[in-house]
């Protein structure tokens, strides 16, 4: 099993490493050539669309993908109920984020900026569906090719429109067409593997789905909150520009973040299917990732501890991001309580302690939304770092509280 995670973790990994690569070009592109204030645009539509995508799936693709680990066999049947199920709580986020962006505080363009990305969520909802079934029989493989295809078109058509003069709403434009371009690619690998085959429309079971996909969907929402409160918090109270300048000492975080997400999410289907047949190699197995992951971070975040100022000047060469490096300081540790926090939430969800770790998360959510506000009006942008780790701290001992029972 070792070796298929450990495979797997690399796929995934490349997957993301290539999109947040790719995305981490254009973002140093924006901030080079426009400053802070449109990094801080581009950062809360990427928060926006992290949120409502998630709101979107209302946490099937994570039912999905350890129910049909468990039983390849119901693949195709769990994929035309989620597209059902789905199909409906799109609907429904989607007038939702409008009426969102309606009331937030934002210039006109980044309002309108956000309203085109509303676009993007039907799109998210047929990726995540295939993408969940690839997950679920581990053939990561065909993600990276997506993401690949995805996110190299999506940096050349933004830089080609950006530098004929386009405005913020050409990063909407973009991200909806890169959106769908994925969820192409996918749905066809998923098609090729026939995972998914001639329509099987089963109400019933849609519903059935939705109601066992409700604590996925209440973690998986707080899950997303807790990775773009900070953006949120910050835009309202600080601005564009502060946010942009927190934004991009996250970046850097972001990359390590992501190679968590894909080695936890390269983990879930193996240890959901040991839970479920040999409760002694799952916590073995359990303790042995974790001890694994926190090896492999604690180098790493000593060291942006030391290199942040340098790190900050390399890349950020427009006046304004100076105290990026102070934020990358405190974010570099954020990233060890993170982790520990994702991984045994994933092990509750795999041990079906599904609530429990909503309820965590949930908990995390509504302490960081006073820990972010009390720290961006006490700090701003170093602020909202201190409080992002100690939201992350909380969540990383909750959980592993709950997962001493294992």
């Amino acid at each position: 099993m070792s070796r298929t995670v450990a495979r797997n973790t690399l796929f995934l990994s490349a997957a993301q490493g290539i999109r947040i690569i790719l995305a981490f070009a254009l973002i140093l592109y924006i901030a080079n050539f426009y400053g802070p204030t449109w990094q801080g645009k581009f950062s809360i539509l990427l928060a926006f669309l992290n949120i409502f995508q998630v709101m979107a799936t209302f946490g099937l693709p994570r039912l999905v993908t350890r129910n049909v680990a468990r039983d390849y066999e119901q693949s195709n049947h769990y994929y035309w109920a989620g597209l059902a199920a789905q199909g409906l709580t799109t609907l429904g986020v989607m007038a939702a984020m409008v009426g969102v962006v309606a009331i937030m505080p934002y210039p006109a363009d980044t309002k309108w900026m956000l309203w085109v990305a509303v676009l993007a969520l039907p799109l998210f909802t047929l990726y995540s569906l295939a993408g969940a079934l690839l997950r679920a029989i581990e053939k990561m493989q065909y993600l990276v090719y997506a993401e690949m295809l995805s996110a190299t078109a999506q940096l050349v058509t933004a830089i080609l429109l950006l530098s004929l003069g386009g405005g913020v709403i050409v990063l909407a434009v973009i991200r909806v067409a890169g959106i769908g371009l994925a969820a192409l690619m996918v749905t066809l690998a998923a098609l090729h593997l026939r995972l998914v085959r001639r329509p099987r429309w089963d109400f019933a079971f849609a519903r059935k789905l939705l109601r066992e996909s409700l604590d996925f969907f209440g973690m998986a929402v707080f899950d997303a909150l807790t990775q773009r409160l900070d953006v949120l918090v910050l835009s309202v109270i600080a601005g564009e520009a502060v946010t942009g300048v927190y934004d991009a000492a996250f970046q850097l975080i972001k990359v390590v973040m992501t190679l968590i997400l894909s080695f936890t999410d390269a983990v879930y289907p193996a240890i959901s299917r040991l839970y479920a047949h040999e409760r002694s190699a799952f916590r073995a197995a359990m303790h042995k990732y974790l001890k694994w992951g926190l090896a492999a971070l604690l180098p790493v975040a000593a060291g942006l501890t030391l290199l942040a100022p340098f790190v900050i000047r390399l890349l950020y060469r427009r006046q304004g991001y100076e105290d990026a490096a102070r934020v990358l300081q405190i974010l570099a540790w954020a990233i060890l309580v993170y982790f520990i926090y994702i991984f045994l939430s994933r092990a509750l969800m795999a041990g079906n302690r599904q609530r429990a770790a909503f309820a965590v998360t949930a908990f995390m959510v509504a302490a960081g939304l006073g820990l972010l506000t009390a720290g961006v009006h006490l700090w701003g942008a170093t602020g909202a770092a201190a409080g992002l780790l100690a939201m992350y701290g909380l969540g990383a001992l909750l959980t592993g509280r709950l997962t001493r029972g294992f």
